[in-house]
């Protein structure tokens, strides 16, 4: 294990994601902007074979490593972690537009380079890097509150990681200056019904099933787990009645069906829209809060959609 540092932290550590076909044929290879953590996970199966006439293990097998990793980054109108790790070898741009069903295929290498802990920046050679290949995007969340920053979460699995040492790579911009990070006066929202939001977010898991064969290690392919389940949440100051209705002996009333999510950054000309299709339906209604200690009443409208989630950028936000 190297050790010529005695820590790392957020700035001596550069982000690289290079996008590419389900043969593996790369794209252009992106350092995403507004990163705020990067997380690596490996778990290591094992399948225990016992036998007859000992109490001691007879084999305790290895089975295929599970690599998992989870970064989050700010939306500050710049390209969506989504769009990079889906766009496949043509690029995020491939992913405006489309639904995700048509990008499923792509996976992502992911690069973490790590410097020297008296660095500034993530400049010059590293000292030591990790590449995850192959990677599929499992789990992902836009999360729009209304106080703080906007986030963007995706969760990457794959079998496949590697340490290498003395990393010499694409020289990072280490001069980088948000002008649009996401705040709640930059919501532009296609959702006239819900005043006074207060939160907004929309997720998905993917599921990836894998699929092996005989005479191979590791899985040929890692599916999504169609029909997919996307949610999403907006949260509002309550000020009435929450305007639903639910009838015991008979269905309900609920004029909430489309829910689009626009997010516009100021400072930077550009849009990113979340669409989840005209079948994005009322799951449930949750009020809470106004307590004795002051708080105010919430309602919480909940909604599922299946099989459709379309991202689309303009301007900056398409990079």
């Amino acid at each position: 294990m190297t050790n010529n540092n005695n820590r790392i932290f957020y700035a001596t550590q550069g982000l690289l994601l290079t996008p590419t076909d389900k043969d593996g044929n790369p794209g252009t290879e992106v350092a995403p902007l507004g990163v705020q953590s990067v997380g690596i996970t490996t778990n290591i199966p094992l399948e225990q074979v016992f036998t007859v006439g000992q109490l001691e293990l007879y084999d305790n097998l290895e089975n295929v490593p599970d690599i998992q990793v989870t970064i989050n980054k700010v939306i500050d109108g710049t390209l969506p972690l989504y769009a990079i790790c889906m766009g496949g070898a043509d690029g995020a741009a491939n992913t405006f537009g489309k639904n995700i069903v048509e990008l499923a295929n792509n996976r992502v290498q992911m690069d973490l380079n790590i410097y020297a802990d008296t660095q500034a920046a993530a400049t010059g050679t590293a000292q030591v890097g990790v590449q995850c290949t192959g990677m599929y995007l499992s789990n992902f969340s836009f999360t729009l509150p209304v106080d703080g920053n906007g986030t963007e979460d995706v969760t990457l699995v794959g079998n496949s990681k590697t340490w290498t040492s003395g990393v010499s790579i694409t020289e990072f911009d280490t001069t980088k200056t948000s002008t649009g990070t996401f705040r709640r006066y930059n919501f532009v929202g296609s959702t006239p019904v819900f005043a006074h939001l207060q939160s907004v977010k929309v997720s998905a898991d993917l599921g990836r099933e894998a699929i092996y064969e005989l005479g191979s290690f590791s899985p040929y392919h890692r599916y999504v787990k169609f029909p997919l389940e996307v949610s999403s949440e907006f949260e509002i100051m309550a000020t009435g009645n929450d305007g639903v209705n639910a009838y015991g002996d008979q269905p309900g009333n609920s004029p909430y069906r489309t829910v689009n999510v626009s997010i516009k950054t100021t400072g930077n000309d550009g849009t990113l829209t979340l669409d989840l299709g005209d079948k994005n339906k009322l799951t449930s209604v949750n009020y809470a809060g106004g307590d004795t200690g002051g708080g105010n009443v919430t309602q919480t409208y909940s909604y599922k959609t299946y099989n459709y989630f379309v991202l689309d950028a303009s301007g900056t936000f398409a990079g």
